[in-house]
């Protein structure tokens, strides 16, 4: 429960035993035919109403202003980070680099998981049998992916497992070509994945965690470097 609702409860119940008195006084008032008694009685209850009211807007405002400072703390502390995608040589294996930069007062992240993004090319399929939704979700659509099986990547090599990461401090990941699509079955189907997908960037999904904040979400685009890519 949150504070503001136990402060209403709070707030409630203090109505609630008001109200009461003002019953048993008014009552006895009554009987006693005490009018002033009763009118007392009465605007006891009106101020610990109108009490009430200031003390929930008050409470409202406070929670509301606490969540636009916790806000802008958390869009003022979105890491910042250095990716880079390198193929050092010719060949199918290239790495990931990211290092968290800042900004100042950011020191660390608990747990970052990269994940591959596919393409904006809609690939729905058009057609009953192979490929059904599920095949086209699963396939990597872009140049390259993860290796499954090292640094922790399980399979097909979409995401990384999570993993700290200090200031200053680079972490790397090793990435190889990814491969068409097994509906691609023609004699030109591998030269036309080549073709598509070559020049196209890495697109990533960056989750970022620290304790006690709330996640960060950042989405890349890192094109591949290569020394011996055409100028």
């Amino acid at each position: 429960m949150s504070a503001i609702w136990k402060r209403r409860l709070g707030a409630a119940g203090m109505l609630v035993v008001a109200a009461v008195a003002l019953e048993i006084t008014r009552r006895e008032a009554w009987l006693d035919g005490d009018q002033l008694g009763v009118i007392a009685a009465v605007a006891s209850v009106v101020a610990a109403v109108a009490a009430w009211k200031a003390t929930s807007r008050a409470s409202d405002t406070a929670e509301a202003m606490a969540a636009i400072e916790r806000d802008r703390w958390h869009v003022e502390l979105t890491p910042q980070l250095e990716v880079h995608v390198r193929r050092p040589s010719v060949g199918e294996r290239a790495t990931l680099s990211i290092k968290l930069m800042g900004p100042p007062g950011l020191e660390r992240l608990d747990a970052v998981t990269i994940q591959i993004r596919d393409d904006d090319v809609d690939r729905t399929p058009r057609t009953a049998g192979p490929p059904t939704a599920a095949d086209v979700a699963a396939h990597i659509w872009g140049p390259l992916n993860f290796i499954p099986g090292i640094d922790n990547v399980p399979a097909p090599g979409r995401t990384t497992p999570p993993f700290p990461l200090e200031v200053g401090r680079m972490r790397p990941f090793a990435m190889t070509n990814t491969m068409r699509p097994f509906w691609w079955d023609d004699d030109d189907a591998t030269r036309r994945w080549r073709l598509e997908v070559r020049d196209q960037p890495v697109r990533l999904w960056i989750e970022c965690r620290l304790e006690g904040r709330k996640p960060w979400f950042i989405y890349r685009e890192a094109k591949i470097e290569s020394p011996f890519a055409p100028s």
